[in-house]
Formats: C-alpha cells, sequence, structure tokens
C-alpha cells in the first residue's frame, strides 16, 4: 500500500530547509563589512581561498572535556547552499547597496565573476566544502570545515557558517546525556527561539545520543515524529492545565486534582500522573497512588515529578508503591535535569532503595538550551590561505591563533593531525566533500552519523600539526616575535 502521508512529509522536510535558505535568496545574509572589505580590494576578492571553521573551546560540563561531535550539515549547509541564487536578484542587490544603503558599497568585480562562470539565470556558488562528516568527535581547537573558492565570496559565508556552534554543542549534550541515562526524553520545544530551531536540536540530538542502535528518540514535539517517524517517537501525557480545569471554590483542590487524574487514566489507559499542583509529598502523592490502586486493568500508569527535591520524591513514591504492594512503575522526573543532575538521582536512588533505578525515566527541555551560544565554544571563521600564501590570524588573547593553509584532518591512534591539502599524511583522512561547487553532496543517513558519534566519542583526546603546518605556525611566530621586540624598541 502506498504511504498516504509520504507526500506531505516529503513537502514538509522540504519547507524545513527551504526556510533556512537566504531570506528570499538576498545575497544581503551577511555582515556589512564583507561588502566594504571587497569593495576596496577587488583583485584580492576574486583570488582563490581557504577559510576555517574552528571551535576554539570545549563545551564546558562535566564529561565533555575537550570533545565536540560534528551534526548539523544538513541545516547549516541549507543556508546558503539549498537551491541556486538568481542572477536577477544578484543585480538588484548591487542596485541597492551601491547606490541607497547607508553603506554605499558593493564589491560588483567579485559577483561579476560568480556570474561569469554561470550560464542562465540560476547561479550556484562556486565554493567547495570539505569537513568532518556527521557524529565524528574531534577536539576543540582542530579546524573543523574547511571552504575554497573565490576568498570575497567565502568570506560572505561567515555569518551562517558560525551557527553550526548550535548543533554541534547540541549533539555533543546529547552524547554527554546518553553516557548518563540509557533512556531520556526531550521536552524543549517551548524554549526554542522557533519551531524550526527546535527541530535543528532534535536532528542533533539523534546524531549525537542514539547510537548505534540508532533508536527512535522521545520527543513531545508532535511535527519531528511525523517528518521522521524513522527517528523520533511522540511522548505526551496529562499536565496541569487539565488539572487545574476541575478547580473550584466548592470542592477541596486535592478532590479535583483526583478527578481529572481519574478521568485521564480511565479514557487513555497510561499516564505518568502529574502530582505536584497542590504538593507532590502530601496530596499529590495520596492521589496518585489512590488512582494507580483504582485502576488494577492497566499497568502503564506511572508518575512524574518535576518540582522540589526531585531525588527524595522519587525514592519517596517508590517506597510508599512497594508497601502498598503496586508493581514497580515508571517514574518521570524534570525540572532542571542535566546529565550530573540524572546521575545524583540515580545515585540517591540506588543509596536509599537498594534498587537499580530502571523505573526512573529523566525528562529535559531548558538543558538543550543552556549554553547554546557561540561563545560558549568561540566558534570562528578565518581566512587560512590566499592563492598559494599560508594566512594566519594572531591574538592578544590566548587560544585564538588560526591555523594556516588549505587545511585536512587525518586520524592517527588518538591524535587528529591537521595537514595541509598538498601533504600525503600518514593517518586516516577524516574529511569528506559536503559541498561541490555550491551543491551539496553530503548525504549520509542520520543513523548512520549516529553510529559514527558512538564509535568516535573516546578515540581522540588532542591534536598536532603536520609538518608542513608546523614549519608554517613556526615560520609566522617568528615573524611575530621578532616584529613585536621591533616595535617595542621604537615604542621606547
Amino acid at each position: 500500500m502506498s504511504d498516504p502521508f509520504a507526500a506531505k512529509r516529503r513537502s514538509m522536510r522540504e519547507e524545513l530547509f527551504a526556510k533556512l535558505f537566504l531570506l528570499g535568496g538576498w545575497t544581503g545574509a551577511t555582515d556589512t563589512y564583507k561588502r566594504t572589505m571587497w569593495a576596496a580590494v577587488p583583485d584580492v576578492a576574486v583570488e582563490p581561498a581557504c577559510y576555517s571553521l574552528t571551535f576554539r573551546k570545549g563545551l564546558p560540563e562535566p564529561g565533555a572535556g575537550n570533545r565536540l561531535v560534528m551534526a548539523g550539515h544538513e541545516a547549516m549547509l541549507a543556508q546558503w547552499f539549498h537551491r541556486p541564487l538568481k542572477a536577477s536578484d544578484i543585480a538588484l542587490s548591487l542596485e541597492w547597496y551601491a547606490h541607497h544603503s547607508a553603506t554605499k558599497a558593493y564589491p560588483a568585480e567579485l559577483w561579476d565573476a560568480v556570474l561569469a562562470k554561470q550560464s542562465g539565470g540560476d547561479v550556484t556558488l562556486p565554493v567547495d566544502v570539505w569537513g568532518f562528516p556527521g557524529g565524528q568527535t574531534f577536539v576543540a581547537g582542530v579546524p573543523c570545515l574547511a571552504f575554497e573558492g573565490m576568498g570575497g565570496l567565502i568570506s560572505y559565508l561567515e555569518p551562517a557558517m558560525c551557527r553550526y556552534f548550535a548543533p554541534v554543542i547540541q549533539a555533543t549534550k546529547a552524547r554527554l546525556m546518553h553516557l548518563a541515562t540509557p533512556r531520556d526524553a526531550e521536552f524543549g520545544l517551548r524554549s526554542a527561539p522557533v519551531e524550526v530551531c527546535n527541530l535543528i536540536l532534535l536532528l542533533a540530538r539523534f546524531v549525537g545520543g542514539a547510537g548505534a542502535a540508532a533508536l527512535p528518540q522521545l520527543t513531545s514535539n508532535d511535527t519531528a515524529e511525523f517528518l521522521y517517524p524513522e527517528l523520533f517517537r511522540s511522548i505526551g501525557t496529562i499536565g496541569h492545565e487539565m488539572m487545574c480545569a476541575a478547580q473550584s471554590f466548592d470542592k477541596t483542590l486535592a478532590a479535583a486534582e483526583y478527578e481529572m487524574m481519574d478521568r485521564f487514566v480511565t479514557k487513555m489507559g497510561s499516564a505518568s500522573l502529574l502530582c505536584d499542583l497542590v504538593d507532590a509529598e502530601t496530596v499529590g502523592l495520596q492521589n496518585a497512588l489512590r488512582v494507580i490502586k483504582n485502576h488494577p486493568e492497566t499497568d502503564r500508569v506511572g508518575v512524574r515529578v518535576d518540582s522540589g527535591d526531585i531525588a527524595a520524591q522519587c525514592v519517596l513514591y517508590f517506597q510508599k508503591m512497594t508497601q502498598l504492594g503496586i508493581p514497580p512503575r515508571v517514574i518521570v522526573f524534570e525540572d532542571e535535569v542535566t546529565p550530573d543532575a540524572v546521575r545524583a538521582v540515580y545515585d540517591t536512588f540506588r543509596r536509599q532503595t537498594g534498587t537499580e533505578p530502571t523505573i526512573l525515566f529523566p525528562g529535559a527541555g531548558g538543558y538543550w538550551w543552556k549554553l547554546v551560544h557561540r561563545d560558549t565554544v568561540s566558534a570562528a571563521f578565518k581566512r587560512t590561505a590566499t592563492a598559494d600564501r599560508p594566512n594566519i590570524k594572531f591574538s592578544n588573547s590566548p587560544g585564538k591563533e588560526t591555523v594556516p593553509g588549505y587545511v585536512r584532518a587525518y586520524g592517527r591512534g588518538d591524535t587528529i593531525i591537521v595537514a595541509d591539502k598538498s601533504e600525503s599524511i600518514d593517518g586516516e583522512p577524516l574529511f569528506v566533500k559536503l559541498v561541490d561547487q555550491g551543491r551539496v553532496v553530503y548525504a549520509e543517513s542520520f543513523q548512520e552519523q549516529a553510529a559514527r558519534a558512538d564509535r568516535t566519542w573516546d578515540r581522540f583526546t588532542k591534536w598536532e600539526p603536520s609538518p608542513l603546518v608546523a614549519d608554517h605556525l613556526n615560520r609566522f611566530r617568528a615573524m611575530r616575535t621578532a616584529e613585536i621586540a621591533e616595535a617595542r624598541k621604537r615604542l621606547a
């Protein structure tokens, strides 16, 4: 039988990534100084160049070390490469920015060079992108993507490509959560700036946390399950608002809570009863146990705790159910859940009950958005070569020195070797081609990416430059040291 949902699913997936493409296909999706720089030096703008994206810091969470998990190619590359630009839009942008914008500058020679390589109204950017495939674990400080083509054109990509910080951070968080618990659920839709951001998060979470088994990840985002039923499974239960609806001044709060708990279970047959509408340790506890006892026809009714002393409440509910002879039921716990919080709740449960916490089920919402900022990992998109000349950017802040050259990455033992593409390196090539002359060519399944995250998480602990890159670094550093010393003498 044909799938009645297939056509709608395809169109929605297309729309998801189309929403990320440049607004209206307009080339203004960059910072103003890109226009001014390349209008000033048009000959440099059209020269071949390499830019690299580097996360200079690791995620500051326990267990992360200096490791990060690559994710987000499908969404991030869509920003500039989802479909061709239009020659008419490029002409219109020239008219606006050269004559009407407050900053009147436009690198016309650069865009003319782009147009000269095309025929017809569609314009595919002459840019190649190399980088780590999805799921690859790498260490902070290693260039994770390399962009090659006309330098001024690649420069336009910087704001969009720096946004890789979000899926990379969230895939790394997913790996940390996966290591803390064998099962969890994501409830972060309301934390996302817009729904598209939550869908990007969920795909990154699958890559980082699904593991080699690639089991569907639980989420409350219904759209995610429809779009990718092979990746996600919806999870939902009773909420505060339903129980509040029964409240009035002519009945007790406890009676209103019990009424809605009972009605929900009677109708649905399963529930994680939310117990803190009045008080989770007294009224809610009594109501939940009463509902469970009154519905012996189902064993799929558990509880959910999400305020107060979560660890103590998990123990309390387990002990009370045990005393009443109720078989083990799932206890969902939320409220600022992090991998460390999960471990703390599990440890308390083991210590106070003498039982493994197999019935405990963590759910996280806000966690997936904490620290999701560019500055968290210090994402940097910098020029590393022009024509056949390596380039470097120094800084007065430690750790901001770039790696020069047309970079590639190789694996050797527990070390990532960062080399120039001209070198022959004894190691496993880690970069793959993601974009070929403006067309996305990377098409791995999310399951393949999740399996890679599983097998590479513990592999690499450090990185080092290749012989040629090391030589470039040493020569640039020597030049800098000598020139600073001479400048200090002159200033003195």
